[in-house]
């Protein structure tokens, strides 16, 4: 069902070649998507694209009359940032730098002529999933507003049918966040546990340094969703066996925005937290980390203490491009970093924690729940 909703997404190609347009459309048309336009004429663009929104963008960049960079720019000026609109730009250009000022100017990935027919359908396929994920969460968003509006009209004289109202809301929330998770998780880990095991830790952390219970529950489901940007990034940069190459990580590091995108928009707290986590996880409190170098206190807690449990869980668990670290490495790592890259307070609740459950094989596994829900 998804499938099909995802073919009828609109997919838009700009480019001055008109083999090249040919190429991409009977790539498309073979694959099964059925709305696609190409424009041959770069002043077209933007009209275009201000009467009928596309749901992906393949924008070549050397083109006459207007050219890639100042059409991706335009583009992204008509939206707000929250937006996803994923932009692929298409370039024969190899040079680091170019790559580096098309992300810099808006685009979410760029595919090398001459094109690869299977890499161009991966990566647009994953950015449409990506899309259509979006759409879907603002659907959501959009109705369970409207619901909470319509309910309170309706039970406003009634607290306790109000309170159930708002509980089937919230656990909504929690149902459409975790198959979000999961939606992500699965591309690059096999059991499914890691955003379970950081979501169920955090929240361990969180209780620590003394949050309230609120804020404990609530980061042991949003941080679940911490990765879920890395649905938009290609399988062949996320499952690649080796060490990624700058221009690889570049577009890995695109998750945090991607991510932060699909979430933002919600009305719930839920969402909100989510939406932080996601976009700032990869942040250090030295300022070095990404997307936008953020340092210290500008860095929200909530992020601060998922960036100490994912590297945790992820150096301890095998990933396609390392083995698994022992407890005690991943703790030496933790604790070397503690003040560059981590917050210290944060470290310091975190191996609190560690020694709490010190010997308890099911917490570092995560093959049982502690007492989270």
């Amino acid at each position: 069902m998804m499938e099909e909703k995802i073919k009828d997404l609109s997919i838009l190609i700009v480019d001055d070649n008109a083999d090249n347009l040919v190429f991409l459309e009977q790539l498309f048309r073979r694959t099964g998507y059925r709305n696609i336009t190409s424009i041959v004429d770069s002043r077209n663009v933007l009209p275009h694209i201000e009467k009928s929104e596309p749901d992906i963008v393949l924008l070549d960049i050397m083109m006459p009359h207007i050219d890639g960079y100042e059409i991706l720019r335009s583009i992204r000026a008509l939206y707000d940032s929250s937006v996803f609109l994923p932009i692929v730009v298409l370039t024969a250009i190899t040079e680091r730098q170019a790559r580096q000022q098309t992300l810099k100017d808006g685009a979410t990935d760029f595919l090398t002529k001459p094109l690869d027919v299977l890499e161009v359908a991966q990566r647009v396929g994953n950015l449409l999933q990506t899309r259509y994920m979006y759409k879907q969460h603002l659907e959501y968003s959009s109705l369970l507003e409207a619901a909470v509006l319509d309910r309170t009209r309706e039970l406003a004289e009634n607290n306790q049918a109000l309170s159930k109202v708002n509980q089937v809301l919230d656990d909504t929330n929690v149902e459409i966040a975790n198959r979000l998770a999961e939606a992500a998780e699965f591309r690059d880990d096999a059991t499914g546990k890691h955003t379970f095991r950081v979501g169920t830790i955090a929240a361990l952390v969180a209780e620590e340094l003394g949050y309230s219970a609120d804020f404990v529950e609530l980061i042991n489901k949003a941080a679940r969703l911490h990765d879920l940007g890395k649905i938009g990034i290609p399988d062949a940069i996320l499952l690649k066996p080796g060490k990624l190459t700058e221009d690889e990580l570049d577009l890995m590091k695109q998750h945090c925005v991607i991510g932060a995108k699909v979430l933002s928009g919600g009305h719930s707290e839920l969402l909100e937290m989510a939406e932080q986590i996601a976009l700032s996880h990869h942040e250090q409190w030295n300022g070095n980390g990404y997307p936008n170098q953020l340092k210290g206190k500008e860095i929200p807690i909530e992020a601060r203490i998922v960036s100490v449990v994912d590297v945790f869980d992820a150096l301890t668990h095998v990933r396609p491009y390392k083995e698994a670290w022992s407890e005690q490495e991943a703790i030496e790592y933790i604790t070397n970093h503690k003040g560059e890259q981590f917050d210290a307070k944060v470290v310091d609740a975190f191996l609190s924690v560690l020694t709490k459950k010190s010997g308890d094989v099911d917490f570092i596994n995560m093959d049982v729940d502690p007492g989270f829900k």
